[in-house]
């Protein structure tokens, strides 16, 4: 199964299991409604941010949320700049520069110089295959506890 699937059918369970509808969380994380629906109709994903808000609201991992990992290892956000620490933090353990890494992985050098300064996040799609190459979890790597 592909990660827009697998996030649109974790985030209905997790809606399900714990008696929401999808208006409520919308209220709830103040992520407007349509929005919230164009997940579960599997049209899009959230961006990182709005992930890592509805993993909260939820108390779920963001590999639960995103099907990477079977078990939901229940985790919280420290805050926004934690990718950025996380993702140096990464590169730096693995004698990686971020020119070697944007060769491996064929971003935008524009967009990891944004990511390793912090200056904005990736997109869901885009952390999951940095996680992947990393060997980590989405949610050791936005540093979520």
């Amino acid at each position: 199964m592909d990660i827009l699937s697998n996030f649109s059918e974790n985030l209905s369970e997790l809606l399900f299991d714990n008696h929401l509808t999808a208006e409520q969380l919308s209220k709830a994380v103040a992520i407007d409604r349509s929005v919230i629906y164009r997940y579960l109709r599997k049209e899009c994903l959230p961006s990182l941010k709005n992930s890592v808000i509805i993993a909260d609201f939820l108390n779920c991992s963001l590999d639960f949320l995103f099907g990477l990992s079977p078990v939901n290892h229940k985790s919280h956000s420290k805050s926004e700049a934690s990718f950025s620490l996380q993702f140096r933090k990464m590169l730096q353990e693995n004698s990686m520069t971020r020119y070697e890494f944007q060769k491996k992985l064929g971003f935008a050098e524009q967009s990891i110089a944004d990511w390793f300064h912090g200056k904005r996040l990736p997109s869901a799609e885009n952390a999951v295959r940095i996680a992947q190459f990393f060997a980590c979890s989405l949610d050791d790597l936005t540093q979520r506890e």
